[in-house]
């Protein structure tokens, strides 16, 4: 059975594999990682079983929208894609800085108007709006450490920074031969 760690323990852990995965960084010609999600629909039921490296994630829509309700609609998938992308930087920085951090919980907040959505106003938004995200922490951290350390997060946040600085996204339809 592993050892069960507190926070404080795993973000010693996490320091060391940050600096050794750094130093891999430096040592290496630049070479972005490819990302990839794939999803298959699945027929007569409409849900989208999405495939991340050998990981599954089930994505549905709730009755009105002619789902089952069996897993998070995408616009939820967003928001927590964004949450557990600024929870996991939040632990990197925490880990570099030996924050004395025992506890840490990310919250990311939307709407949506489906009205946009689903043709029914031109008026109406979209994408999800009013998205916010808050953090709380226990620890033996200070207010300017953390202030210091969202304002890096802000900085650093991969999928923070895609949702506020949007990247072109290159579309292509294409037919499957049977």
């Amino acid at each position: 059975m592993a050892p069960i760690w507190g926070l404080r323990e795993f973000l010693a852990r996490k320091r060391q594999a940050l600096a050794a995965f750094r130093a891999r960084l430096h040592t290496q010609p630049p070479t972005p990682v490819p990302l990839r999600a794939a999803v298959t629909v699945a027929a007569g039921t409409g849900l989208r079983p999405v495939k991340v490296r050998e990981h599954t994630v089930l994505s549905d829509s709730g009755p009105a929208l002619g789902g089952y309700d069996l897993g998070p609609n995408a616009p939820e998938l967003l928001l927590a894609a964004m949450a557990s992308c600024i929870a996991h930087s939040a632990l990197a920085i925490a880990a570099d800085r030996d924050l004395a951090l025992d506890d840490l919980q990310v919250e990311v907040t939307g709407q949506i108007d489906y009205r946009g959505a689903m043709a029914v106003s031109a008026d109406a938004p979209i994408a999800p709006t009013n998205l916010r995200y808050t953090i709380r922490y226990r620890g033996e951290v200070s207010d300017n450490e953390m202030a210091a350390l969202q304002a890096d997060l802000e900085r650093l946040c991969p999928v923070l920074l895609a949702v506020l600085q949007p990247q072109s996204l290159h579309g292509q339809v294409e037919r499957v031969n049977e």
